[in-house]
């Protein structure tokens, strides 16, 4: 049936002011504008004097990870008048105590949003404390990138990694190579109704932004067989919103398990594929050394990480790889130079002046959170504690790139961050770097344009024979200040010409949603 969406302004997309008074739908697609609305007799929506923009697209999103920290998490630290609260070992002793207190025996404790660079002691919580605070439970306090953590000693014993972790802190190799261990042991402790929750919340979070499409970075390597991620995938098939599976994998074994129910031959992101850490957690792999003399190194030798991408590429894969120093940045572009395809740089923050260069004639696709470095410069100082000026001034071009044609997509690397993608889009508007800010519509076509011709599909874009998923908005995105992005949300999203319906929480929802058909994602 012909259905007319009227008394709204369309924004396509297709440039900064290209708009429509109306859109016409058949199905799912869109199949005109700007209709004789007397003489149709199409069912008609009237949406109220909104503006209308295509559906949102998060390029990089942990899905499993954000389900089970929406359900089993606690947020440990938080911004409280424009500081981070608490700041220091004794404030997280003082939380972790509360829930503890209140914990059952081998109950498994996740304090999230842990922020090294803000404490006042600048490290993480060893073994001794933890065992003291969360009174002998299996605690796990999780940095905010990701990309170090620190365990209690019955954690540690749990996950067989008393040997890696002396102290209970892993960062660097020893935490990025051995989060399957964690993974594994999370699937033992989030129950149904948990796994429900954690869905739910999501989903309708992401609608909440007018987020429909998320790319699901999952899966570890270094697990015996990863079924959290089989099951992740599983789920994914069934959810409202379209996912799009990024295997974490180099094991062909592994891949083969979730390649069956995927769209389109993609491999990698994180986990498996990443070249370094991170800065918060000073493993991102530079040049020159952190400003207390540290250094990240390099997860790959040149040859093993070169093998393995040309092994994918030229089996027609897009490859995916995380990079976030300078001499990471360097060993992906000289590997994704000599090889066939279009792929994909995660992250790109600080490139050399010579990978710049280089990017710009290559154009992968960059995936950028240019709201973290939003944050970081005004809250939580991180950077400007381990980097040098010249670093700092370093973070990616977003202008240079976005004038040279690479196609930026924006993400929000949830549960890292929140998946608002207006909290991203100021950082693009507010950039750190003053004169790399985009425009308005740059911004926006990050979340849109780009991110559909990233996936190779008909999103991002309000065109006619394109999928008919979009949301409606009170402002519009493309003349507001930028400040203006702080709390907004979509008033109600559209997935293939039909309205999101929220998810509803509980295991009766979550059956219903394991019965329902299957599709690729």
């Amino acid at each position: 049936m012909k259905t007319i969406f009227e008394n709204a302004t369309f924004h396509t997309m297709e440039s900064e002011s290209d708009k429509h008074a109306s859109m016409t739908v058949e199905g799912d697609t869109i199949t005109g504008f700007d209709e004789d609305v007397a003489a149709s007799n199409a069912r008609r929506v009237d949406l109220g004097g909104m503006h209308v923009f295509p559906a949102l697209i998060d390029a990089h999103l942990h899905l499993l990870d954000s389900i089970a920290l929406a359900s089993m998490g606690e947020p440990v630290c938080e911004l409280v008048d424009g500081g981070v609260e608490p700041h220091n070992l004794a404030g997280i002793e003082r939380k972790i105590r509360a829930l503890a207190e209140h914990a059952r025996p081998n109950n498994l404790l996740i304090f999230t949003n842990y922020i090294t660079a803000a404490m006042d002691e600048g490290r993480l919580p060893n073994r001794f404390e933890l065992d003291a605070w969360g009174s002998g439970a299996r605690v796990w306090v999780l940095n905010i990138d990701g990309h170090s953590s620190a365990c209690s000693s019955s954690l540690l014993e749990a996950l067989e990694l008393e040997g890696i972790a002396l102290d209970g802190v892993l960062a660097g190799p020893a935490h990025d190579a051995n989060l399957g261990a964690f993974t594994d042991h999370l699937a033992t402790s989030i129950t149904p109704r948990a796994l429900a929750h954690g869905i739910a919340h999501v989903c309708n979070e992401c609608a909440r932004f007018g987020i429909g499409t998320v790319c699901a970075l999952e899966g570890t390597d270094d697990s015996e067989r990863d079924r959290m991620a089989e099951l992740t995938a599983l789920i994914a098939q069934r959810l409202p919103l379209d996912a799009r599976l990024f295997p974490q994998y180099m094991d062909e074994k592994k891949l083969q398990a979730v390649q069956g129910r995927m769209r389109a031959p993609r491999v990698g992101g994180c986990m498996k594929w990443e070249l370094d850490g991170s800065v918060g957690s000073r493993t991102a792999a530079f040049v020159q050394p952190y400003l207390d003399g540290t250094q990240g190194s390099l997860y790959f030798e040149d040859g093993e990480l070169s093998k393995a991408t040309e092994h994918f590429a030229n089996r027609g894969f897009m490859v995916s790889a995380h990079a976030i120093g300078d001499a990471a940045i360097d060993q992906l572009v000289d590997i994704f130079e000599q090889v066939p395809g279009r792929h994909r740089i995660d992250h790109c923050e600080f490139p050399s002046p010579h990978a710049v260069e280089r990017i710009c004639k290559l154009k992968p696709f960059v995936t950028v959170q240019p709201g973290y470095a939003w944050i970081d410069q005004r809250f939580l100082h991180g950077y400007e504690r381990y980097l040098s000026a010249p670093q700092i001034a370093s973070q990616i071009p977003l202008a240079r790139f976005a004038q040279a044609d690479v196609p930026l997509c924006g993400s929000s690397d949830s549960p890292v961050q929140s998946v608002d993608p207006f909290l991203q889009m100021r950082g693009m508007r507010e950039f750190s770097v003053q004169d790399q800010s985009l425009s308005a519509y740059e911004a926006l076509k990050t979340y849109t344009v780009n991110g559909g011709q990233m996936l190779g599909e008909k999103k991002g874009l309000l065109r006619e024979g394109w999928e008919a998923s979009f949301f409606t908005c009170e402002e519009n995105l493309l003349d507001i200040e930028s400040a203006a992005l702080d709390g907004m949300c979509a008033q109600v999203l559209w997935l293939r010409g039909k309205r999101y319906q929220p998810l509803p929480d509980g295991l009766g929802a979550f059956a219903r949603l394991l019965a329902t058909r299957p599709r690729k994602i």
